[in-house]
């Protein structure tokens, strides 16, 4: 099946990526870096060729909400005009909704 979208992250995404791998290399082990970055790799690839599987978003009805682990979810935009995923954070599910922004 060919690629549909392309995944683009933006620098939140990436800042709090980076926060979530630290924080399980101190606090866990290798293994549950690795879990989670195969979870995002194959978030990229679902997303790619079905962009709207996942559920809208609570806040904006524009954006999607994918649960990557209990623990995280990555907020993105489908950008049908440039063939693109637009990934704007990656939000702790454990705080309230109303913190995105």
């Amino acid at each position: 099946m060919e690629t549909k979208y392309e995944v683009i992250w933006s620098k939140e995404s990436k800042r709090q990526f980076n926060q979530i791998v630290n924080y399980l290399r101190a606090e866990w082990t290798e293994k549950e870096v690795i879990k989670f970055v195969d979870k995002l790799k194959e978030f990229e690839k679902v997303v790619c060729l079905f962009p709207e599987l996942y559920a809208d978003s609570n806040k904006k009805p524009e954006f999607r909400r994918a649960v990557i682990t209990k623990h995280n979810s990555v907020i993105y935009k489908i950008d049908e005009g440039k063939g693109l995923i637009r990934v704007y954070t990656i939000f702790d599910n454990r705080q309230s909704p109303n913190k995105l922004k």
